[in-house]
Formats: structure tokens, C-alpha cells, sequence
């Protein structure tokens, strides 16, 4: 009698330590509920806003809409054509919705001092030019 209370409760002790297990397993490697910290990492979108990680499983999040009558590949077509003559490239297109252009940082042959030059394609009339963004103060010589 005294041994068969011995292994009844080695027994219930072993299937105790298993459910035990059991859930633990369970709650760590299954729950798809748990909230996970994603990098803190940002994608910029055209039109110039950013957006972040997010989700379980931490996929950017969309950018979004943009309400151009002109699209992102039609206003690169007409940078092409206006702003580079050979050898130039041009960045990704950024949408501005208040003045309705489109601006793309451009690596163009000639270049100006303090100035960066971009290639902004207007959505209403289709059209291009060169923009020299320049900073500081040019002093005349």
C-alpha cells in the first residue's frame, strides 16, 4: 500500500511538472499576441513624410496616398528631358502637395558653390527647371 502511494505520487508530480511545462511553452513560443518592440527605423515616403515599423511583425507602415494629377514615373520622364543633358542622375521623386511640384535631388555635371541643385517638374503645367538650393551668404568679390 505504502508503494503504491509512493508511485501515484511520483506519477502526479511528473504529469504536474509536464502541464506546467506545457503551458509555459505555450505562452513563450506561441502567442502570437505579444507585444514586440520593432527598431525604430523610418521609411520615407513621397511626399515627404515618413513612416515607421510597426505590426507583429514589424513591417513599415504604407505611405500615404498621393493626390497628383501628374504620377511619381511621369515626372521623372519630364526631369529627364528638362534637367539632364548626359552623365546627370536624379534621386527619388518627393511630392509637395502645397505647391504641386515634384523635386528630385539631382547629380547634375555643373555644380554652383553652397548650392545643391534639384530638377522640380510643376503638376500643372508639366514643365521643369533647375532649382539651385543654396545656403550661406555669397559674398561679391
Amino acid at each position: 500500500m505504502k508503494k503504491n502511494i509512493i508511485w501515484i505520487s511520483i506519477a502526479a508530480g511528473v504529469i504536474i511538472v509536464a502541464v506546467v511545462g506545457l503551458i509555459i511553452y505555450k505562452f513563450n513560443f506561441t502567442n502570437n499576441n505579444i507585444n514586440l518592440a520593432c527598431t525604430e527605423e523610418a521609411k520615407l515616403c513621397p511626399d515627404g513624410s515618413a513612416v515607421a515599423r510597426t505590426g507583429p511583425h514589424c513591417e513599415f507602415a504604407p505611405c500615404p496616398p498621393i493626390n497628383s494629377l501628374l504620377s511619381e514615373a511621369e515626372a521623372r520622364v519630364i526631369a529627364k528631358k528638362s534637367c539632364i543633358k548626359g552623365g546627370e542622375a536624379l534621386a527619388a521623386g518627393i511630392y509637395n502637395k502645397n505647391s504641386k511640384t515634384w523635386w528630385y535631388d539631382a547629380n547634375l555635371n555643373s555644380t554652383r558653390e553652397g548650392c545643391t541643385p534639384a530638377c522640380v517638374v510643376s503638376e500643372e503645367t508639366k514643365t521643369a527647371e533647375v532649382n539651385w538650393r543654396c545656403t550661406g551668404l555669397n559674398v561679391p568679390k
